[in-house]
C-alpha cells in the first residue's frame, strides 16, 4: 500500500467514525427528547424509525447510483448531512414533523456515505480484508463515543446544543477532503467491461446465499444487545446499572473482533475466519444460555462480540467478489438491508421473551447463528478485482 493509499484509508476510516457517530447519537438524544421536550415514547421510537428505516431502505439505491454514475463526491456530502440533520434536531425539538423530516435527512445522508465510503476503503486498501477491518472499526469507535458526546453538549446546553454534534462532520470532512481533493477516486472503464474482461461476472446466487449468512448475523446482532441486559436482570435480579456491563463490553469485543478478522482473512483466507466466527458464536451464545452467575454472562457477551465480528470484514470483501460489476450496490446491501431485518425481528424475540423467557430467546439465538455457520458452508471464495475504478 503506498503512503498516500495509506493517508486516504486512515482519513476514510475517520469519516467512517464520525458518518456512524450520528444513528448513535440519535438513539442517546431521545431521553432528551422525553425528558426537555415532552415526547412519549412512541413518539421517540419514531424517532428512531425515521433514522434507521429509510436509511436502511436508501443504501442499496445509493450503491447503485455510486456504481452507474461514480458517484465519488456521495461520500462527502452523506456524511454533511448526517451532521446538519442530528444537529438541527434539537433546535427544531418543540416541533415534532420538523424533527422527524431532520433526523431522515440524516439517516439519508447516513446511507449515501457507505457504499461510496466503502468501495474507496476497498480501493485504497487493494482489496485486503485487513484494509476493510480498519475502516470498519471507525464506524465501531464514532457509535461508542456518540453518547458521552450528546450527554456533553445538550446535557451542558439544552436541546439547541445539538448544533455542536456536528463538529464531527465538519472537522473529519474537512481533513479528508484536504487529503483526497487532489486524487479522489476516479473510473477509468465502465465497470461491466473491465470485470468481464478479466472473467468476472456477478454471481447473484453466491451473493443471494452471503444475503442470507448476513441476515442471520443481523438478527444474532440485534438480539444480543437488546436482550443481554434484560437476561441478567431477569436470571439473576442483577440491576440496570449492572446489567448494563455487558452493553458496554459487546462492542469492544465487536471492535476487537473486527481487526482481528480482517487481520485472518488476508493470511487464513475468507471463508476459514467467516466459519470460525459463527462457530465461536454458536459456542459464546450458548455460554450465556448456561451462564451460572452474571459475570460468567458479561464474559461470554464479550466472546459473542468478538464471534460475530470476525467475519464482518470477510463477508464485506466477499460481497465485493460476488457481484464485481455492482460493488456500491453489494456494500448498500450488506451494510443496509440486512442489517436492518434484525431491528424487524426484534418485537418478534420481545414478544418470544413475554411468552416464554429471555433465556429462550437466547436459545433461539444460539440456533440461528448455528444456520449461519452451516449456510456459511455455501459460499465460495473469488478473486478480487477492483472493477472499474482505480486510485490516480
Amino acid at each position: 500500500m503506498t503512503s498516500t493509499a495509506r493517508g486516504r484509508l486512515w482519513a476514510l476510516t475517520a469519516t467512517h467514525a464520525a458518518n456512524d457517530f450520528y444513528p448513535g447519537a440519535v438513539a442517546a438524544l431521545l431521553p432528551y427528547f422525553i425528558a426537555r421536550a415532552g415526547y412519549s415514547y412512541a413518539a421517540a421510537a419514531g424517532i428512531t424509525l425515521a433514522a434507521t428505516a429509510l436509511s436502511s431502505v436508501a443504501q442499496p439505491a445509493f450503491g447503485h447510483l455510486s456504481d452507474r454514475y461514480g458517484l465519488r463526491w456521495l461520500s462527502l456530502a452523506g456524511l454533511l448531512c448526517a451532521g446538519a440533520g442530528v444537529a438541527l434536531s434539537g433546535v427544531a425539538g418543540h416541533s415534532y414533523p420538523l424533527v422527524l423530516a431532520v433526523v431522515a435527512l440524516s439517516g439519508i445522508g447516513v446511507a449515501a456515505y457507505h457504499p461510496a465510503a466503502t468501495v474507496e476503503a476497498r480501493l485504497a486498501g487493494s482489496g485486503s480484508s485487513g484494509a476493510m477491518s480498519l475502516f470498519s472499526v471507525g464506524g465501531n469507535v464514532g457509535t461508542a463515543l456518540a453518547p458521552s458526546a450528546v450527554v456533553l453538549a445538550v446535557g451542558r446546553f439544552g436541546l439547541p446544543g445539538t448544533v455542536l454534534l456536528a463538529l464531527p462532520a465538519l472537522v473529519l470532512g474537512a481533513v479528508y477532503f484536504s487529503v483526497a481533493r487532489k486524487g479522489m477516486f476516479r473510473r477509468v472503464a465502465a465497470p461491466t467491461k473491465t470485470a468481464v474482461a478479466t472473467g468476472q461476472r456477478d454471481s447473484w446466487s453466491s451473493f443471494a446465499w452471503l444475503t442470507a449468512v448476513l441476515a442471520l448475523w443481523s438478527i444474532a446482532y440485534v438480539g444480543t444487545t437488546s436482550f443481554v441486559a434484560l437476561y441478567s436482570i431477569a436470571r439473576f435480579g442483577s440491576t440496570p446499572s449492572d446489567a448494563s456491563l455487558a452493553l458496554s463490553v459487546f462492542p469492544a469485543a465487536g471492535a476487537v473482533g473486527t481487526l482481528a478478522g480482517g487481520w485472518l482473512a488476508d493470511r487464513l483466507g475468507r471463508l476459514a475466519v467467516i466459519r470460525s466466527g459463527y462457530a465461536l458464536a454458536v459456542l459464546s451464545v450458548g455460554a450465556i444460555v448456561l451462564a451460572p452467575s452474571p459475570a460468567v454472562v458479561v464474559v461470554a457477551t464479550g466472546c459473542v462480540g468478538v464471534a460475530l465480528f470476525l467475519p464482518f470484514s470477510a463477508q464485506i470483501t466477499l460481497s465485493h467478489t460476488y457481484l464485481p460489476n455492482r460493488i456500491g450496490l453489494a456494500s448498500g446491501v450488506t451494510l443496509g438491508l440486512t442489517l436492518s431485518l434484525g431491528g424487524v425481528v426484534s418485537p418478534l424475540l420481545g414478544a418470544l421473551a413475554d411468552a416464554a423467557s429471555v433465556r429462550t430467546v437466547f436459545v433461539l439465538i444460539g440456533l440461528l447463528t448455528a444456520g449461519g455457520f452451516a449456510l456459511s458452508f455455501t459460499l465460495r471464495e473469488r478473486e478480487r478485482v477492483l472493477a472499474g475504478y482505480a486510485l490516480p
